[in-house]
């Protein structure tokens, strides 16, 4: 009869084994307007390729190849990954059975007399065991399964994160890198500023000696000859800082910079394609792992109810004991058992972690909702900056060219005699000014093309080393196929 019962009981758990009754139906949604199409489209160059190589640089190429590689950011990010891998193959070892074997072997000699006239008895006993033990916990309610599904949604969502420190690195590497350009070139405008104020001074001493000038033109001059000298210090320390800066980004210390031979600003590389607000879900990495975050939030709510149901288990077990060797495996047991368990009362334990599951739910969707609300602001953002950045270099090259002209002007006045030498001093000031205002605006553009195919994300992250656990896992909430040939 029991036999009878312990079958009925397997059979029936058999039966629904692999039902999961709360699992999420549905995969995660952020609750903002993404199908609205972004101010500014464009329809330029694919964010899947290695936008980078664009610039036509292989100093740059190499600087970002090698920041992908030992960048400390990424190389954290990797490591978890590699964690969440092996805690997912852990969470999935409860899906298979569990089998232990244990053995031991144990002598004994004992030496006996009754009193000092008997004779002494030496016995010698010897016992052997051998055993196995095996349980199965039934997947009843699809516990376990929710608690895999929830570690491999962490998984992939590491997987993203580490996607997000490589867009952002190899952003950073590019704007950092073009700094340094521009302050080279800055550098290269301000010292021919240089030689140009010390040929007027010259000129103006001249003057002044023959008579043709007041005292207060050379000094004058002196004056902006000395404020111009006084800014290259500044500009030799900034490209410094900017070349230790790179050598971090890269993995490596301000004691091993990187070599960067080139010296003028790049041409501008063309323009992304923006797409759709919803392409950001796929193609976004922050986004990406906002959203698994959230699927293994809801994976754990089904966990916690799943917890709250009986949960039946079978053991079975076998073992060889004797006393002697030579039958040793004449004497044997085995046993199988079926054990079900129903909590009754936990003082709202199991409760208590269904609503705070739900709760970390709530959490994490609005955290999704303001992931994604914060990417198509940054979209909407550096289409803009870029937009009005352009028309406002536009309007500072005309503005430069009519000042150049003013220049010309305010000088064969002077020569003449027509004006004194403070309307040409300031006019001087102005064109040198707009001279390096113009480049480094200039500089400021091409970091806000960078700035745009950072924020616009792209599928060229998906070709990064990648750390699987010994089963890769499916998932409904999974990102788009692995893009080849970038």
């Amino acid at each position: 009869m029991a036999n009878n019962l312990l079958l009925a009981m397997l059979f029936t758990a058999i039966l629904t084994t692999g039902c999961a009754p709360f699992a999420p139906n549905e995969t995660p949604k952020p609750s903002v307007e993404i199908d609205v199409p972004f101010s500014i489209t464009t329809q330029g160059a694919s964010t899947d390729m290695l936008w980078w190589k664009n610039f036509e640089s292989e100093e740059l190429n190499q600087l970002i190849e090698t920041a992908l590689t030992n960048n400390f950011t990424v190389a954290t990010a990797y490591a978890r990954v590699k964690q969440a891998s092996a805690s997912l193959e852990q969470a999935g070892a409860a899906q298979y059975p569990q089998l232990t074997l244990d053995g031991s072997a144990q002598g004994t000699r004992r030496s006996s007399q009754a009193d000092s006239s008997s004779q002494k008895t030496i016995s010698n006993t010897e016992k052997y065991r051998a055993g196995a033990a095996a349980s199965y916990e039934l997947d009843l309610w699809g516990k376990i399964e929710a608690t895999r599904s929830a570690s491999e949604q962490t998984y992939f969502a590491t997987q993203a994160d580490l996607d997000a420190a490589a867009v952002t690195v190899a952003a950073s590497v590019a704007s950092t890198w073009v700094d340094l350009l521009a302050v080279r070139e800055e550098i290269d405008i301000l010292t021919v500023q240089i030689e140009n104020n010390v040929k007027r001074l010259d000129f103006q001493e001249l003057r002044f000696e023959n008579g043709l000038a007041a005292s207060v033109d050379v000094f004058q001059q002196r004056q902006i000859l000395a404020a111009s000298q006084s800014e290259l210090p500044l500009l030799v320390a900034k490209e410094q800082v900017l070349r230790n800066a790179l050598s971090v980004l890269i993995g490596s210390t301000p004691l091993s910079p990187p070599q960067v031979s080139q010296e003028k600003l790049p041409e501008l590389i063309p323009l992304p394609k923006t797409g759709l607000p919803s392409d950001l879900l796929m193609n976004r990495p922050d986004i990406r792992a906002a959203g698994h975050e959230l699927f293994s939030s809801q994976w754990s709510v089904a966990q916690a109810r799943a917890d709250r149901l009986p949960q039946f288990t079978l053991s079975a077990s076998a073992a060889f004991e004797s006393a002697a060797a030579g039958v040793f495996f004449q004497n044997w047991a085995g046993a199988l058992a079926g054990n079900i368990v129903q909590p009754l009362l936990d003082g709202g334990k199991r409760a208590a972690e269904v609503e705070r599951t739900r709760a970390v739910v709530e959490e994490r969707a609005t955290a999704y909702a303001s992931t994604v609300a914060t990417a198509i602001q940054e979209v909407e953002d550096a289409l803009v900056n870029e937009k009005q950045q352009q028309e406002y270099i536009k309007l500072t090259e005309a503005q430069y060219q009519a000042t150049y002209k003013t220049l010309e002007a305010a000088q064969l006045q002077y020569l003449q005699g027509q004006s004194g030498y403070l309307p040409l001093l300031q006019e001087v000031l102005d064109v040198q000014s707009l001279e390096r205002t113009i480049l480094q605006e200039k500089a400021e553009l091409l970091k806000y093309r960078i700035t745009l195919y950072r924020t616009l994300g792209g599928g060229w992250t998906h070709n990064l080393a990648r750390v699987a656990p010994k089963e890769t896992p499916e998932s409904s909430f999974t990102p788009e196929a692995r893009i080849e040939g970038t």
